[in-house]
């Protein structure tokens, strides 16, 4: 299962009749309407009730004017042949686990599900305005509740185990920046941006903890992250001079976001006039490191690392290929057995990103390619 959230395009009103429509009607080529279901609406729970549902939740939103978004647009996409395991009763307690944990139990919704040739899924459009309290709620980091939902609806149901692009395991390699993966396919060295990634729920932590810049500069520079103003936006600097935008961390980390929170972006200060004692200590510090990790690799790491120490300061063009853990690798693999092994190691490994990538990008695309129309 695949969660994702659609979210509303900058400039496009909010439309959530437009979207409980489209879910009712199945409206895209070869699709069909498989399930459908209302919650937590007076008119009632079916189909046919839907034209009255729709103008009560309206009711309820037009209490709200200046919300702008006030629709949470989630959509969940199942393995082929899937259909045939869930019953209309599993698939509404599947989309209850999911309101419960985002914390819509009690909102007003439209679900269906929808079949299109193989591709199974199911379309819920949740009303972010409680239709007693009128309280708007927008989930904190739920990428991470949606693959914890996903999970456990996966093994209750005996559902293929599919992380997709919500989790945590599948984000590192479908968020890199194509710079990054450049880096890595170039070098077969972990990049600064799947280091900040792998450290990122301690980041958002951190982050999330701190009062002013002073606090957050200290988080980052435990991960040997500093951030910097770059054209209209923010970005994260390793200390090799990699770079990655701030808001590819996390939305919460925009420079809109981040100056909301902290005022005007103040840089950090030279740690030579920080006061004793306020010295950040780094726990996680970017160094290269082999993008692959196999039982042979400490100590060809090791040979690689002593080479490049003795390599003079004009180095010949050989000297300065070893500057590269790839080209030391392919150079080494004439005489040493376990460097070919690490080189078919590297390339399997890139080999199966760059197929789960695309995997993941060709299930996303083919289930959600109209959602630019809902809400128009």
């Amino acid at each position: 299962m695949i969660a994702t959230r659609i979210g509303k395009k900058s400039g496009v009103p909010d439309n959530y009749t437009r979207l409980g429509e489209y879910i009712a009607a199945a409206e895209e080529k070869g699709e069909k309407l498989h399930q459908f279901w209302i919650r937590n609406c007076d008119a009632g729970t079916k189909i046919e009730d839907l034209d009255l549902a729709l103008l009560e939740i309206e009711a309820v939103r037009r209490q709200k004017p200046d919300i702008a978004d006030k629709t949470y647009h989630l959509v969940v996409s199942f393995r082929s042949g899937e259909q045939d395991k869930l019953s209309k009763e599993d698939l509404m307690a599947i989309e209850a686990e999911y309101a419960k944990a985002l914390g819509y139990s009690d909102h007003q919704r439209v679900a269906g599900t929808h079949i299109n040739t193989d591709n199974f899924h199911m379309h819920i459009a949740f009303n972010k305005v409680h239709p007693e309290t009128l309280k708007v709620i927008t989930p904190h980091r739920d990428f991470k509740i949606l693959a914890k939902v996903s999970r456990e609806m996966e093994k209750k149901y005996g559902l293929a185990i599919d992380p997709g692009m919500t989790d945590g395991k599948a984000r590192d390699p479908n968020k890199l920046s194509p710079a990054a993966r450049d880096y890595e396919a170039h070098t077969w060295q972990e990049s600064f941006q799947r280091h900040v990634l792998k450290h990122r729920e301690e980041i958002l932590e951190g982050l999330w903890k701190a009062k002013n810049w002073r606090e957050a500069h200290e988080v980052l520079a435990g991960y040997d992250i500093s951030i910097k103003l770059r054209g209209n936006g923010m970005v994260l600097m390793g200390p090799d001079g990699q770079a990655m935008k701030a808001s590819q961390l996390d939305r919460s980390c925009s420079k809109k976001k981040l100056e909301e929170r902290f005022g005007v972006f103040e840089a950090r200060k030279d740690r030579r006039q920080a006061k004793s004692g306020q010295k950040v200590r780094t726990n996680h510090r970017y160094k290269p490191r082999p993008l692959v990790l196999h039982r042979n690799t400490p100590a060809l790491w090791r040979r690689y690392l002593s080479t490049r120490k003795v390599m003079p300061r004009q180095p010949s063009l050989a000297a300065r290929a070893l500057r590269n853990w790839k080209m030391f690798l392919l150079m080494e693999a004439s005489h040493d057995p376990l460097a070919m092994v690490l080189i078919l190691s590297h390339k399997e490994f890139l080999s199966f990103l760059s197929t789960e990538r695309t995997r993941a990008q060709e299930t996303f695309v083919k289930g959600h390619k109209t959602t630019n129309l809902l809400y128009q």
